[in-house]
């Protein structure tokens, strides 16, 4: 009868070491999607919506991989409907980081608009930036802003959800 009990205890141990998460229980994250697709931009503009329903917090990556005209700029954010798609509303990030591409000068941000600004004839070649955002609806963009004369900025936005 012993036997029998150790037996049973075993399988009931076995069972709950497999079923039970052997260390802290972490948030799940969606795989990698865009937000946009590394291409040229002539002109202010912004991508499609994309649902995020079910996501909690987005960490939100710029890479930037060249830049032509005279006095051109770029500002990128990153916006939000609350009625499927007619009205976009700007959102703010809680935490941004900008790197130049040679990893010498960086800036972090925190509660800002634009997580990216690039000041006229700043070369965009190897920019990079993260930004993180907790507060969106069901839907997000981005959303860019460029000026000058002939200006052309090839970039990709990039995100990352938590759930």
């Amino acid at each position: 009868m012993s036997v029998k009990r150790s037996l049973s205890a075993l399988l009931v141990f076995a069972v709950l070491a497999f079923l039970l998460p052997a260390g802290p229980v972490r948030a799940a994250t969606t795989s990698p999607f865009d937000l946009q697709t590394s291409a040229a931009q002539t002109a202010t503009g912004n991508g499609g919506g994309v649902a995020v329903a079910g996501i909690n917090e987005l960490l939100v990556f710029f890479s930037c991989t060249g830049s032509s005209g005279t006095g051109e700029t770029l500002d990128v954010l990153l916006q939000t409907t609350s009625d499927g798609g007619t009205t976009w509303f700007d959102l703010p990030f809680e935490l941004a980081q900008a790197t130049d591409g040679d990893s010498a000068e960086t800036a972090a941000v925190t509660n800002a608009r634009d997580f990216i600004q690039l000041g006229a004839d700043v070369a965009c070649s190897g920019v990079q930036a993260v930004a993180k955002y907790r507060n969106f609806g069901s839907q997000v963009r981005v959303k860019w802003f460029i000026s000058g004369t002939t200006p052309s900025y090839t970039f990709s936005v990039k995100a990352i959800g938590k759930t």
